[in-house]
């Protein structure tokens, strides 16, 4: 019993330990999705900052009317580039919304960063992420609430468990009787 008391003791310290590291290290984690979003952003509008010029010089800027153009071509080179050039709208369309979404509050951008874990993104940010603790507010504020629930949640399952464990037994005699 001393020694079940003492495991519990010491795995909810551990649990606090370790999901405040986590917690420390998300709002640095966002902040570098972000730079990476806005540098493919930068990129991808400057891409088609070029097409932009072309429509802005022959079609009074109208970007369609360009792509239009290039897609009833008798020229094939003209025909494959109504491709790139949709896929290159479509993708600084893309990444201009995932900007938007992440102007809301703390937590709205958080949420967004889970949404995206598997998304090509987030998954070139964790590939070169490198663990920095940055103690600023946010970071403090995020890693205490994470650890502190995580924490409660661990609690809740020890006071949870002796209670799970009678009744799967109790249905287990039941069982056994019958």
């Amino acid at each position: 019993m001393i020694l079940l008391a003492l495991l519990q003791r010491y795995s909810l310290k551990v649990t606090f330990a370790l999901t405040l590291l986590i917690g420390l290290q998300l709002p640095h984690f966002l902040n570098l999705y972000e730079t990476r979003l806005d540098a493919h952003y930068l990129e991808s509008k400057g891409q088609l900052k070029q097409y932009q010029k072309l429509a802005d010089f022959l079609f009074e800027g109208d970007l369609n009317a360009l792509v239009d153009k290039h897609k009833h071509s008798d020229i094939a080179l003209f025909k494959a580039e109504t491709k790139i050039i949709e896929a290159l709208v479509t993708r600084t369309d893309f990444l201009y919304l995932q900007k938007v979404r992440l102007q809301g509050s703390a937590f709205e951008r958080f949420y967004f960063l889970l949404t995206q874990i598997n998304q090509p993104l987030f998954l070139e940010t964790k590939n070169n992420y490198q663990a920095n603790i940055v103690l600023n507010k946010e970071s403090i504020i995020v890693g205490l609430i994470i650890a502190t629930l995580a924490t409660l949640l661990l609690e809740l399952l020890y006071l949870l468990l002796p209670f799970l464990i009678k009744k799967a037994k109790m249905g287990l005699s039941k069982k056994s009787i019958n």
